[in-house]
């Protein structure tokens, strides 16, 4: 099993809470790249999206990315990571990487009232839709695809177990 596993996916996916259980499930530690921003730079997400916008956040992404490459660890990426090819790259290069994969109308309900997400603030679900549908493909280049829509943690983690071993 590799060192590394990078969780990728949709906001709402179930990235953060897979990401904890197969941490625990595998004995590795749990790194969240958006926490990790957020300690490296003092800053809340949101806060580095209203100052510096988007662009900005994306290369604390690539920097975040190189620091990890080195450590054992499930590491949870926000959604848009896949967003830059060197990001991509970066992942493939150094671990697995999973896409989680859940129906839009599940991601509308599980971020609904989730204040933290500046990229879902004021979208209505079309958007969202499109946003999806954009990241599709870049998700797809992932080496493992997981629909967690309807399903519990346990069978999430159980059948992530036994494609990575395969």
């Amino acid at each position: 099993m590799n060192d590394r596993i990078y969780l990728t996916g949709f906001m709402g996916s179930g990235k953060t809470t897979v990401g904890q259980a197969l941490g625990k499930a595998l004995g590795y530690q749990v790194i969240d790249t958006d926490q990790w921003i957020e300690e490296d730079q003092q800053k809340k997400i949101k806060e580095i999206f209203n100052e510096g916008g988007e662009k900005l956040f994306r290369s604390l992404e690539t920097a975040a990315l190189r620091e990890l490459t080195q450590k054992k660890a499930v590491i949870t990426t926000g959604g848009g990571i896949i967003l830059k090819e060197e990001n991509r790259q970066i992942m493939k290069g150094s671990g697995t990487v999973i896409f989680l994969d859940c129906a839009i109308e599940e991601v509308i309900r599980r971020t609904s009232n989730d204040d933290s997400r500046p990229l879902l603030k004021e979208k209505s679900k079309g958007d969202i839709q499109s946003m999806y549908e954009d990241r599709l493909p870049l998700y797809k280049e992932a080496d493992i695809h997981l629909d967690t829509t309807g399903r519990s943690i346990l069978e999430i983690v159980a059948e992530l177990k036994s494609a990575m071993l395969k």
